[in-house]
């Protein structure tokens, strides 16, 4: 009887191992396209938010704020929120893009005249925006609820992510000891609480009457309508920061680990709270206020899955791509509109 040729246990092993070794070579290539892609679309996304911003400018001779929020006698007339009889009327920086986003539909579901968190609203706010979605992001629910991932609470809200807001702000107890990361910022004292609002060195601005932790409102932390626009940016607008990435909100990331027991707050295109100061961590990521400008903690710093970088549109609508070692004090001139650092600007 004629045996059949066939493969040995022995070379079939081999044929296993050449292709896993095939795999093996071609996965970080195919890994390295898809992230290709993924960033390309992160950076469209970027630049409609930045054509947005400008757009806004346009027609309304100021930029967009970075938040809106309205209390018992301080109306934001300019942006057509009145003045509560009691507690607050507030808005977070997306809704006032939505309608130069071919969103307008969105737009017109949310009410200016009722809290983002407002019954009213909650259609609006729990609509997922496509433009506001990094797709390097890991988040797997991209709602926030207001609590913490593994809360069993029940929601506050029910919130649609957004993977981009504003850094608009440093905290200024890094320009002193024992930190000593960025040059003071003018007008802050870390021992007088009513300096506080000079941390506030953006180009988009609140719009905002806002209660500090140490002031209360007496007086408010922050009451101001500026009406910033490109005559303020006199750092150059091509070198001062619009929006960047702070992705993965709600969950908390230290590095690439989630902290499942904790929130990062802000996570909503129309939360008030998605704005926020750069305080620095610890390379760890545990720490706040420390050396690492962005990537070692979610929490309401810049913050990206993207390969050792983070994307960013300036206020000219270029976009780039920050490198995740750029200094503290790269940083901190980068975001300041008018304080006339002498650092390059960041690529």
């Amino acid at each position: 009887m004629r045996r059949r040729p066939g493969f040995t246990l022995v070379e079939l092993l081999v044929v296993i191992a050449i292709i896993g070794t095939l795999v093996g070579l071609l996965l970080p290539a195919v890994q390295a396209a898809r992230e290709a892609a993924r960033r390309s679309s992160c950076q469209n996304n970027l630049k409609q938010i930045g054509l947005a911003i400008q757009n806004f400018e346009s027609a309304r001779k100021f930029f967009p704020p970075a938040r809106a929020d309205a209390l018992p006698g301080y109306p934001v007339g300019e942006l057509g929120i009145p003045a509560p009889a009691s507690g607050a009327i507030a808005h977070g920086p997306g809704i006032f893009l939505l309608p130069f986003m071919e969103q307008i539909t969105v737009a017109n579901q949310y009410n200016l005249r009722a809290h983002w968190a407002d019954p009213l609203n909650a259609a609006a706010i729990a609509t997922l925006i496509p433009t506001f979605i990094c797709p390097s992001s890991v988040t797997s629910n991209p709602y926030d609820t207001g609590n913490a991932p593994s809360s069993s609470n029940p929601p506050r809200w029910n919130a649609a992510s957004s993977d981009y807001s504003i850094a608009n702000g440093v905290n200024g107890r890094l320009g002193f000891a024992p930190y000593n990361l960025i040059p003071p910022i003018r007008g802050y004292d870390p021992s007088n609480p009513s300096t506080d609002a000079s941390q506030y060195v953006g180009a988009i601005l609140p719009m905002s009457t806002i209660s500090s932790f140490t002031t209360g409102m007496s007086p408010p932390f922050y009451n101001a309508r500026p009406r910033t626009g490109p005559k303020d940016v006199m750092d150059g607008m091509s070198k001062t920061l619009a929006w960047v990435e702070d992705a993965g909100r709600p969950i908390l990331y230290r590095r690439r680990t989630p902290i499942l027991t904790s929130r990062a707050s802000g996570a909503g295109w129309a939360d008030p709270d998605s704005e926020f100061w750069v305080d620095g961590f610890s390379v760890d990521g545990v720490t706040s206020l420390g050396p690492c400008a962005m990537n070692c903690n979610s929490s309401n710093e810049l913050y990206s899955f993207h390969p050792a970088a983070c994307g960013a549109v300036f206020c000219d609508g270029s976009v780039r791509f920050l490198a995740e070692d750029l200094s503290m004090p790269i940083l901190a001139a980068a975001i300041s509109a008018k304080q006339g650092e002498t650092e390059p600007a960041p690529e």
